[in-house]
């Protein structure tokens, strides 16, 4: 089994996982297969055979309870399951020449993912505004303020 593997860093933002699943794709065609998600920007490749893989991105808050379910739906329409960066599930499927694969396949569907990532983004707005008000205009490093930073981040984090 060939064990040779690549990392790679590259940014995306949020709104471009088409474009992030085409590199992922291009990489396949090159013999380059994701093996691991880790950090923001951090891929993990492991050097096979060049495929033809279908990747898509979908953001999917963590939630125990509807994981198993969520992973389950995917798999059994022949999806598998490569792993998860800041709640953005990977999935790839071996597609033929001139086939595409998706995971949405009605409208419905991809206004939801859309709509669940906007929920993130407003929060990271929101928490961007309040950093920038607090660096100019308070002294954002006093204890109390940092101490409701911290607590802030985390019951938002927990709540999406």
């Amino acid at each position: 089994m060939n064990t040779e593997m690549m990392k790679r860093i590259r940014w995306f933002w949020p709104w471009q996982d088409a474009k992030e699943e085409a590199w992922l794709e291009s990489m396949a065609l090159e013999g380059w297969h994701l093996a691991e998600v880790g950090l923001p920007c951090v891929y993990h490749f492991r050097r096979g055979e060049a495929k033809r893989y279908a990747y898509r991105l979908d953001y999917m808050p963590d939630d125990k309870e509807k994981l198993v379910g969520y992973k389950q739906i995917f798999q059994d329409a022949g999806w598998e399951y490569i792993g998860e960066m800041s709640n953005w599930r990977y999935w790839r499927k071996q597609v033929a020449e001139g086939e595409t694969a998706e995971i949405f396949t009605d409208t419905e569907s991809k206004i939801r993912k859309y709509q669940r990532l906007l929920g993130y983004l407003a929060f990271i707005l929101v928490l961007m505004v309040f950093l920038g008000r607090q660096m100019f205009v308070r002294n954002f490093w006093s204890e109390w303020e940092l101490g409701s930073l911290v607590a802030t981040i985390y019951l938002v984090g927990r709540i999406l």
